[in-house]
Parts: structure tokens; C-alpha cells; sequence
């Protein structure tokens, strides 16, 4: 009898703990779902390329999906705060040089901004993510307005931009997902 007992307290704490864990942040996305949060975004096909391209993503669930788009999204703006750091060494032009450090030190914000979105995926925060996004979208935006007034783009900045505003858009979309849940 004390196995019937047994058994059924381990059936009945299973169930509890099932219940108490989010099913989204459990199971593997599919590609239909990762489709479905990439139409969310202004680049439907480019999303879906970008976050199909790491190969993380073919075995994650939202939160790991959430973590792949801060990483690509982190990858990015310290590829392009390094470029602009180097062509603020590298121009003479006193303008120029201006423009490159303001947009340098609004891509150094959204890393910290992204870094702090990363800390609270981690902690399960989620409901902290949206003012964070919304932080770095600004900083790149700034950057766009700041760099409009450049003569030249050699650094390929405008492009730059662009594709770091998709991935802080589908950062956007994948940790909304979770606050869903």
C-alpha cells in the first residue's frame, strides 16, 4: 500500500510542477512559430535569416530564442562601436570625428542596455525587457539623426544601423513573446 502511496505523491508533485512551469519557455519553437514572430518585425525574411543562421536556434525554446536574438543583437553593436572607435581615431575632419564618437557612445549605451536585457532574461525578468529595448532602439536612433548629417559613409554606418535595428526589433518581438506567458 505504502507504493500506491508512494506513486501517487509523485504523480501529484509532478503535476503541480508542470502546471507551475510556463509550456512556452519548455518546448522546442518550430519553425512556424519563429515565421510567425518574424512577421512581427518590418523584415519578415530577414529575421527569419538572421535567427535561422545560428545554429542555436534549432533546438531552442522562447527564452533561448530571446537569448540568441540579444546575442546577435550584442555581436552587432560591438562590431559597429569598434568600427566607429577606429574611425575616430583614423579622420581628420573635426566633424566627422564629432559624428563618429556621438554614434560611438550611443552604440556603447545600447550595449549596456542590452547587457541589462541579457541579465534579465537570465533572472527571468522579462517584464523589465520592453524599457530596455526601447532604451537602445533610441541610442540608434539618435545615432541615425546625429549621422545624417555626414557627407560621407565610408564606415557603411546608414547599413549598420539598419541591420541593428532589425535585431533590436526582433529582440523586441522575442521577449514580448515571454512576457506573454
Amino acid at each position: 500500500m505504502a507504493d500506491c502511496g508512494t506513486s501517487f505523491v509523485f504523480i501529484l508533485v509532478t503535476i503541480v510542477f508542470m502546471s507551475m512551469t510556463p509550456t512556452s519557455t519548455c518546448n522546442k519553437l518550430t519553425d512556424t512559430e519563429i515565421k510567425h514572430l518574424c512577421s512581427k518585425t518590418s523584415n519578415v525574411g530577414g529575421c527569419y535569416k538572421l535567427l535561422k543562421s545560428d545554429p542555436r536556434t534549432a533546438n531552442v525554446d522562447a527564452r533561448g530564442l530571446a537569448k540568441v536574438s540579444v546575442d546577435l543583437a550584442s555581436n552587432k553593436a560591438n562590431k559597429t562601436h569598434s568600427l566607429l572607435n577606429s574611425f575616430v581615431n583614423a579622420t581628420h575632419d573635426s566633424r566627422l570625428k564629432n559624428i563618429y564618437k556621438l554614434c560611438s557612445s550611443n552604440y556603447n549605451d545600447a550595449i549596456r542596455d542590452l547587457k541589462a536585457i541579457k541579465n534579465y532574461l537570465h533572472s527571468g525578468a522579462y517584464k523589465n525587457i520592453p524599457s530596455q529595448v526601447k532604451d537602445a532602439s533610441e541610442e540608434i536612433k539618435q545615432c541615425k539623426k546625429v549621422y545624417g548629417g555626414a557627407n560621407s559613409d565610408r564606415a557603411h554606418i546608414k547599413k549598420k544601423n539598419q541591420e541593428f535595428e532589425l535585431l533590436i526589433s526582433i529582440v523586441e518581438v522575442t521577449s514580448d513573446n515571454l512576457n506573454k506567458n
